[in-house]
């Protein structure tokens, strides 16, 4: 059983708002799309792993995608963890194309592609790392010992791995992602007997739930931009310009003539990702470019935000339209 599916992360949804509210020629513009295609990649080698994993027998596993966990006075992260009452096994996600080394003498994951050579941290020591955080933090919880193992899975069938045979680790520890369901039935032959109750299972992998903290970045500051740089408007979902207008109760836009009812609450979800997760009647006037405050007390009274404070400096919690999730637009 699947307890949290592969969903785009909190940084995914800020850099399309970030990208859709900078200007189309911002110097920063292609290092911004090369952050996103990155996580992106990620994001789909999670969705294909998914897949795989859907041979498994339901019943028998509980499987939990993007955990981040607080550990001693830092987080860590763990992209695919996968929980049997035999064992628990680690899955390091990379969907990364080329000719691939992995350098265990000096740590180092070498992808050469295009006669271009990049350097990437060692996936096999990171997923080592997580292993031992991980067998710490069940320690802290009075859990019992359960083995964990660790695999590195490559969901990108353009990857091409160049290490020879003689590097055991990496023989052992790097696989395919279409032999991720073979390698966990070699699993549960390596490790026959239960170490938890499936009731047990079920507590452990809750309580890893409820202590998951989503990385939530400034990515204003990660690219070192102020909200000077981030266009008001409201964005039009067909032709992606910030030129909707309020036309008789109603956005239209006059690019490419659309008409939409609620345009303005994709807005103010970008306002959230990018600026504030709170919003005052005259922070929304300025950042949908309308003139009437009658108007925009109203739009914010019919979307049921909670709030605070009197009329006058009423402030709007824009949490719910985060949490929702599908007022976020995916392009730009």
């Amino acid at each position: 059983m699947i307890k949290k599916k592969p969903s785009p992360t909190i940084k995914i949804l800020k850099l399309y708002a970030l990208l859709r509210r900078i200007l189309p020629q911002h110097p920063l513009r292609h290092e911004i799309e090369a952050e996103l295609r990155k996580l992106e990649a990620g994001y789909k080698g999670e969705l294909s792993l998914n897949y795989h994993l859907s041979f498994l027998p339901e019943k028998d596993y509980l499987i939990i995608f993007d955990l981040r966990l607080s550990y001693k006075t830092f987080f860590f992260q763990i992209d695919t963890l996968i929980l049997h009452t035999n064992f628990i096994l680690i899955a390091e996600v990379k969907n990364i194309a080329g000719e691939i080394y992995i350098d265990t003498d000096f740590n180092q994951m070498i992808r050469t592609k295009q006669e271009a050579t990049e350097i990437f941290p060692d996936p096999i020591l990171q997923a080592f790392k997580q292993k031992e955080r991980l067998e710490d933090w069940l320690i802290t919880k009075n859990y019992p010992a359960i083995p964990i193992e660790y695999r590195v899975v490559l969901t990108n069938s353009h990857s091409h791995i160049t290490n020879t045979s003689q590097n055991q680790l990496v023989m052992d520890k790097l696989i395919r992602s279409d032999r991720l369901v073979y390698e966990i039935k070699k699993l549960t032959l390596k490790y026959p007997n239960p170490v938890v109750t499936p009731k047990e299972l079920t507590r452990i992998a809750n309580r890893l739930m409820k202590s998951n903290v989503p990385a939530n970045p400034d990515v204003l500051a990660q690219f070192q931009l102020s909200t000077r740089d981030i266009r008001p408007g409201v964005h039009c979902t067909e032709c992606q310009s910030l030129s909707m207008e309020r036309v008789h109760g109603t956005w239209w836009c006059s690019d490419c003539r659309i008409k939409k009812k609620d345009a303005h609450v994709h807005a103010l979800t970008d306002y959230a990702l990018l600026i504030d997760t709170t919003i005052s009647n005259k922070e929304m006037r300025h950042f949908t470019n309308l003139n009437s405050l009658s108007t925009s007390a109203r739009m914010l009274s019919l979307m049921n935000l909670p709030s605070n404070g009197t009329t006058k400096d009423r402030r709007y919690s824009l949490d719910p339209l985060i949490k929702d999730l599908s007022f976020v637009s995916k392009s730009y």
